[in-house]
């Protein structure tokens, strides 16, 4: 029997800061790609749909999802309600025919927006028809002490509280999280994966596969053997390809075939990717 098709893998351009929005496409389009994420920055050309829509149009590319500006440094596009980011965000989704968005989780002090994930994000999704899925995050560690800004770290926390979820790899390990067990957890509301490595040192590293300690092989073995069916988004860092164009587009075809590889049983899976 033939293997069904799998959902295409996605790529972040969260990773690509440094680039110019229409290069970074350009490197996704010709690695293949059919599907990308879009992260909302603090560049402009990110902020309104209409941009972006058309450049991804122009290379082929569907816009399936989109990062809301939750980061620290975009703290202030968009303004700093929470709840009005989303509903923004809900706007941008439906202008480019995405169908979900992610979003990190409430500080703790965000009473009023950890109460409208676990009660209202629902009705939201029911009416809008985009999904908000919120992110694992992190605490800091300070002499080896857990140091927390946001709400629901725990994986078991994060799926009692929220509609939709979404697992980070190298998130999960910065917060000493098993990503096997994690999965498992969080896999009833499992909407979308940012998929990356980590080196294990404490650091947001987001590495290449297989240039780190976690097992993604294994990982990749238990998404296809539970028929995990929500997108999957690399998310790995690009900053040492900057002036190496060629080696970007190199890597994010082997990393997207490497994936695909994985999440196809009837495939002959090579073994690894070369280390560097």
């Amino acid at each position: 029997m033939a293997q069904p098709a799998i959902r295409p893998i996605q790529c972040s351009t969260g990773p690509f800061w440094a680039y110019e929005l229409s290069n970074a496409m350009d490197a996704l389009a010709d690695a293949g790609f059919q599907e990308i994420e879009v992260m909302v920055t603090r560049d402009p050309v990110t902020q309104k749909p209409d941009i972006p829509l058309k450049l991804a149009q122009e290379r082929g590319l569907r816009i399936a999802s989109v990062h809301a500006p939750f980061l620290v440094i975009t703290k202030t596009v968009w303004g700093l309600d929470p709840i009005g980011k989303i509903k923004r965000c809900a706007d941008y989704c439906r202008e480019v025919g995405a169908d979900s968005m992610i979003v990190h989780p409430p500080y703790l002090w965000e009473r009023a927006f950890a109460d409208w994930c676990t009660n209202q994000a629902e009705a939201f999704t029911a009416e809008t028809g985009v999904k908000v899925a919120v992110e694992t995050m992190y605490p800091k560690w300070v002499a080896g002490r857990k140091v927390r800004a946001y709400r629901w770290l725990e994986a078991q926390a994060l799926v009692d509280s929220c509609h939709h979820v979404a697992l980070d790899t190298s998130h999960l390990t910065v917060s000493r999280q098993d990503i096997l067990k994690a999965y498992k957890v969080l896999a009833p509301k499992l909407e979308h994966i940012h998929l990356s490595d980590n080196a294990g040192d404490g650091r947001d590293g987001h590495l290449e596969l297989e240039q780190g300690v976690l097992p993604i092989e294994r990982f990749l073995e238990d998404l296809r053997r539970s028929n995990y069916a929500g997108a999957i988004s690399l998310e790995v860092s690009v900053r040492r390809y900057i002036e190496r164009p060629k080696e970007l587009v190199q890597m994010l075809t082997r990393s997207r075939e490497y994936v695909e590889q994985r999440l196809t049983k009837s495939a002959k899976v090579p073994k690894g990717l070369p280390r560097k």
